[in-house]
This record gives C-alpha cells, structure tokens and sequence, in this order.
C-alpha cells in the first residue's frame, strides 16, 4: 500500500455568522516530492468532505487504495492524474470540534451552512462527499457563475456518495424515513459516549453495529481521530468521549435531510445546465455512465455512488432523485453490491470493484 506524506492546515470560516476554525489535511504520496509534482503539472485534486459523526481522516484508506490505483496502472497513464488529496472537517467534527468547543458546546449547529472554500490555481478540483456533506459540496459551485464554470474549467467533476438529498418537500415528512433511520434517530441522544481509554472503545465498538461491519483501519481511525480526552473531568471523570457531541449528532439526525433543499435547488440548475450542453441520457436502474448524445461536454459532470442496500435511505428517495422527469439525469449512477449508506467504511477495495 502507498505511504501517505501528509500535511495539515488550520483556516478561519465565517460561514455560520461566527468566527470558526476548520482543519484540514493534505495527502501525497511519500517519497516523491516535486519530481511528481513536475509529472503531474495541472492536475486533479479530490476535495473530500465526510458525513455526520465522522471526520476528516476517515477517508484515508479510501485514499491510499486511489493512489495505490494509480501507481499499479501507471504504465498505462501518460503521467500520474491525482496531484493531491484534501479532507475537510466540519467545524464541530474531529480536530476542528477540538479547535472551537467554547464555541459549539454553546451553539451545536454552527456548522449548518458548511460549505467548502476553494483557492488552488491551474489545478481542477473533483469534489467527494459522502451523505450529509453532499449539500456542502454542491453550494461550493454557487460561488462561480455558471457561465465561470463552463469556461474556466474550475471543477473537473462532483461526486457524491450516498448523498443525504431530499428528491423533493414530500420527502422531509419524517413518515418517509426508513426504519434504520427513524431507529438511529431515536437512539443517537442516548448512546454510548464515554470510555475509559481509546483502546477500550475500539475493543467495545469493534463488537456492535455498525462499527464492527467496517474496515479495521476506518475503525482505527475513527477512535483516534473521533475521540477524545473528556473536557470537565469533575462532571464525568477521566476517560474520552466523542469529539462530535451526542448533542450535535443527534441534532444533525433529526434535521436530517431539511437542510438539503439548498443543494437540492443548485443541483437542479446544474443537472438543466448539463442536459442543455450535452443532452445526456441514462438509464435509471444502470450502473454504468450514460453516454453523452450532444455535442458539448456538460458544465460540470455529476456522479452517483448508492449501496445496494436500501438501509438508511429507501430505493423510492434515491430513485426520486434520479428522477429525469425531474430533470435530474447524471453522468453515471453506480451501485455497489452487499453494501448499504456507509459504503465507503465497510470495505475498501469493493468500493473501486
């Protein structure tokens, strides 16, 4: 596997009306330096942002498997494609929950309006997000005209991963929920949340639902990163706790997908835009790219990844939003199988099969 050289960066985020801090980390691989960085020139950057109650880190092996990709077939690449991987935290997930806990103790859902700011020159960016985050990523396009977009080539592609996208107002009823999701709903304010030690948390998670179905380093990761030393040790005692409070995650699952209207909206406008350039057509139940038919390129290609499990969204909200009745027609729509919302924890190499 690929060894990662990885960089971290601290910035300032005044999204939500308050002052925050948001941490980031920059991922190459090791060992290469500006030899690759001259072969790569204006190349690819995937822009990652992570869903409720993860963080930023949790994407690591997803990017060690896309390096590693890229080294095994780069007899066959002209230059290496990937000049380098950034993950995002949201303000109060991970390291940045660290950075401003006086701050989001108080207000838990200051990280409402995430969105991701963007400044690389000559480089496209692809952005990633898996569930909530899909929102995030998609109103980061709403800072470029669309006549920009179409011309500067600023993004190279969106991608989302079982995005947590309401198809329309009908489906914020909570009535259309899945069971899975009315169940983690009702139970995110009462769960566990302190441990003795990291290594008694990974022991006790990696025994239960839905931690035990995961790779073995997402798990590592999410304890390392996703917890931490418990703040008011008089009112607790000694021990960690989640960095991503019971108090915010339950907030973000009884919101749940209310707040996707906004990207719901700006998604609309991009896929019309699409079909206007390129006049592109799928078929909804395919697992591979549909085909343009104009002869344009669409502004910006979209890219749908569903598990084949219907667990925490059902088959009717994901159709829905692939709607081309709606207008909504995607460059692929892709289905991985036996896996089903968090199809990119549980086992890495089926997610590139």
């Amino acid at each position: 596997m690929v060894v990662l050289d990885i960089s971290s960066l601290t910035f300032e985020t005044h999204t939500t009306g308050l002052s925050l801090l948001n941490s980031a980390k920059c991922y190459r691989p090791a060992g290469l330096g500006t030899t690759r960085d001259r072969q790569v020139g204006q190349g690819i950057v995937l822009m990652m942002a992570h869903g409720t109650g993860y963080h930023k880190e949790h994407w690591e092996p997803t990017i060690e498997q896309l390096f590693h990709l890229e080294s095994k077939y780069q007899s066959t690449l002209p230059k290496p494609t990937i000049r380098e991987c950034w993950a995002i935290d949201v303000q109060n997930h991970g390291e940045a929950a660290v950075l401003n806990e006086r701050i989001t103790r108080e207000r838990p859902e200051a990280w409402c309006e995430y969105k991701l700011y963007l400044r690389y020159r000559d480089n496209k960016f692809v952005l990633i997000a898996h569930s909530a985050s899909a929102t995030a990523i998609i109103l980061t396009t709403t800072f470029f005209p669309l006549p920009t977009l179409q011309t500067q080539n600023i993004f190279h592609s969106l991608i989302l991963i079982e995005p947590a996208i309401a198809p329309s107002p009908a489906f914020l009823d909570n009535a259309t929920r899945t069971p899975l999701l009315h169940t983690m709903t009702s139970l995110m304010a009462k769960r566990k949340d302190t441990w003795a030690s990291k290594e008694e948390a990974r022991a006790w998670m990696a025994e239960k639902m839905p931690w035990g179905m995961w790779d073995e380093r997402v798990l590592r990761l999410y304890v390392e990163y996703g917890l931490g030393e418990i703040a008011d040790k008089q009112l607790q005692g000694e021990g960690v706790t989640l960095r991503c409070t019971r108090r915010t995650e339950t907030l973000a699952y009884e919101r749940g997908i209310r707040q996707s209207m906004p990207g719901l909206w700006q998604l609309n406008l991009l896929c019309s835009a699409n079909a206007h350039m390129s006049g592109m057509g799928a078929s909804r139940s395919s697992s591979k790219a549909s085909q343009p038919v104009g002869s344009h390129k669409p502004i910006l290609p979209i890219h749908i990844i569903w598990g084949d499990i219907d667990d925490l969204f059902s088959r009717e909200i994901k159709d829905g939003l692939e709607d081309p009745d709606q207008g909504r027609v995607f460059t692929s729509v892709s289905r991985v199988e036996d896996v089903g919302h968090m199809v990119s924890t549980v086992t890495i190499q089926s997610f590139f099969a």
